[in-house]
This record gives C-alpha cells, structure tokens and sequence, in this order.
C-alpha cells in the first residue's frame, strides 16, 4: 500500500509539475538589463531603440516562415490598436535572418500590419538571448527588460491588455 500511496504522489507531483501554474502571462525578469538595437525599417530607416525612450515597448521577433509568428499578427495588430492613443506602449516586430523583399513580399499576401517592423537580417541582436521563435520581450521606459515570454500568444486578450495596463500603471 505505501508503493501505491507513492506512485500517487510521484503521478501528482509530475501532474503539478507540467501544469501552466502562472500567475502572470509573461515571466518577470529578475535582474533587468539594458539592451539596444539599430536596424533599418522597411523604408531603409536606421531605428534605434533611443527613440522609444519613456514609453513601454512589445518587442516581438519573428520569421515569415513561422506558422505561430504569422499567427500572433492579427492580435499584435489589435493590441498595438488598442493602446494606438497611448504614447507610452509601442509594439515592435523584429524580423530576424530574413531580407527585406521577403519581408515585403510576405506582408503583401496578408492584412496591413499596424505596428513597426524592423529587419535583423544578420541576426546580431544576440545579447537578447533569443532561444526561439516567436519570442517577445516587455520593455521599460528605460529600454530594460521586465518581462519575456516564448510562444504564440493572443495579444489582444483581455488579460493580456489588462497585464499590459497593470505593469504601465502600477
């Protein structure tokens, strides 16, 4: 009876163990750090993360390659729509190892994207620590990292904007 009693407890334990216990939807980064990028847009512009300072910022990179990437867009869409009157939260798209006609060739097959793309063709970003895609990062006003989250995500949630609000408002 105490070998069964324990194979109950290692089946719940293990249970416990794979369920999705979060109590936020993107894992807080402990000790933030400051990171940067300066890449071109699709109109051959340099942008460099300087120019979103006081102001949160979603960055998300990505691949047009990546089913789960190309998933996410319409919600990146709604969500950067949603907080569009709010000049303190951009949303940012970070294409990585892809050129530009690619690029543009993709966004022409599908719906307008209403957030800033930007291209990392050489994939140099590498002290953001990217392990897959899509990945996305929460910035604060000072361009560190708060939070990182790994997957396809429904950005336009209702608890994603509240999540969003709460870690603006706080």
């Amino acid at each position: 009876m105490k070998n069964l009693s324990n194979i109950f407890l290692l089946l719940f334990l293990t249970l416990l163990s794979c369920s999705d216990n979060k109590t936020s939807l993107m894992i807080k980064v402990d000790d933030p750090k400051p990171v940067n990028f300066s890449l071109y847009n699709l109109n051959d512009k340099i942008i460099n993360l300087d120019e979103f300072k006081d102001s949160y910022i979603l960055v998300n990179f990505w691949a047009t390659w990546c089913k789960p990437c190309v998933n996410e867009i319409p919600s990146l869409n709604n969500l950067n729509e949603n907080f569009s009157s709010n000049d303190d939260f951009q949303v940012v798209a970070i294409n990585i190892g892809q050129n530009k006609d690619v690029v543009e060739n993709f966004l022409k097959s599908i719906d307008k994207v209403n957030f800033l793309i930007l291209l990392d063709e050489e994939i140099s970003l590498t002290d953001w620590n990217v392990q897959a895609i899509p990945t996305t990062f929460l910035l604060n006003k000072k361009g560190k990292i708060i939070y990182r989250v790994e997957g396809e995500k429904e950005w336009d949630s209702p608890e994603f904007i509240s999540f969003i609000n709460s870690v603006m408002y706080k």
